[in-house]
């Protein structure tokens, strides 16, 4: 194992378990209009570029990128794929560890099938991966859209050890799927790459402390703000070549967090503006 390969899996531990976690609670205690635009902030998206860019170069990633627009989309769909398969589980399956190990399997093996003629072919046309990408947001922003399980959900209190054992188990995650696109062959390591670890390990920590049909209440905007994630992507195209991969990377955070925090503050004053209406 490289030098290089035990900081990218350490950083991908500590790192992306840290804000995949930090995102996590925040989401929990918002409302629904703003938790899936949080929990949107790009994360695993930032190491894999990064490192992508640290072990070749800068103008490699940038050449990647169109070829990653589509599967990007599936990862954001891949939250409504388990979602529906956690909810089947339910009717069927009363331990709520075994709920979710048979949700995370389905919706990996779907997300599987879905994610595996991109990896094949490689699409690279950045036309039809921009269409692709805002077609999947949109499908999946309409089955969304309109799921409101939040009645009666009761947020608990977490101690030290559970923030900590999240932590962990999300790192744990994360770290897996970086080390298995690593080691196996191009093609598989490529379809590892585009596994929606963070997505997953999300809602994996959610699903065991709520119910299934209470996921849509964190998801619900999540595909408005994956476009985040599309700037994030977009701007590291341009960007890398230009500045290299650590100014670059700082620049392309910049632009998808301010966008993000805009998104948050539209949607909570559009809010507001409702319920004022309301009275």
């Amino acid at each position: 194992m490289t030098t290089i390969l035990l900081v990218q899996l350490l950083v991908s531990f500590l790192v992306g378990g840290a804000l995949i976690t930090i995102l996590s609670l925040i989401a929990e205690n918002t409302n629904q209009h703003i938790s899936g635009i949080i929990l949107m902030f790009p994360t695993t998206l930032v190491l894999g570029f990064f490192f992508l860019g640290w072990t070749t170069d800068a103008n490699k990633v940038s050449n990647v990128i169109p070829a990653t627009f589509i599967p990007l989309g599936i990862v954001i769909f891949s939250s409504v794929i388990y979602i529906y398969c956690s909810i089947f589980f339910e009717k069927y399956v009363k331990n709520k560890i075994l709920q979710i190990a048979y949700s995370l399997l389905s919706s990996s093996i779907i997300w599987f099938l879905l994610v595996f003629p991109f990896a094949l072919y490689r699409f690279s046309n950045i036309s039809v991966g921009i269409t692709g990408f805002f077609i999947i947001i949109i499908v999946t922003h309409f089955i969304l859209k309109n799921k409101n399980y939040d009645l009666n959900l009761t947020k608990p209190i977490y101690t030290k050890n559970q923030i900590l054992i999240r932590a962990i188990f999300t790192g744990s995650i994360i770290a897996t799927v970086v080390f298995l696109g690593k080691i196996l062959n191009p093609f598989w390591g490529a379809i590892f790459t585009m596994f929606p670890a963070a997505t997953f390990a999300t809602l994996i920590i959610l699903h065991f402390y709520y119910t299934p049909k209470q996921l849509f209440y964190f998801m619900k905007n999540a595909p408005i703000g994956s476009i985040s994630l599309f700037l994030y992507s977009i701007s590291v195209m341009f960007l890398f070549p230009k500045f290299g991969i650590w100014i670059g990377t700082l620049f392309s955070y910049f632009i998808s967090l301010a966008f993000g925090l805009f998104l948050t503050t539209y949607k909570l004053r559009q809010n507001i503006i409702f319920k004022i209406n309301q009275k």
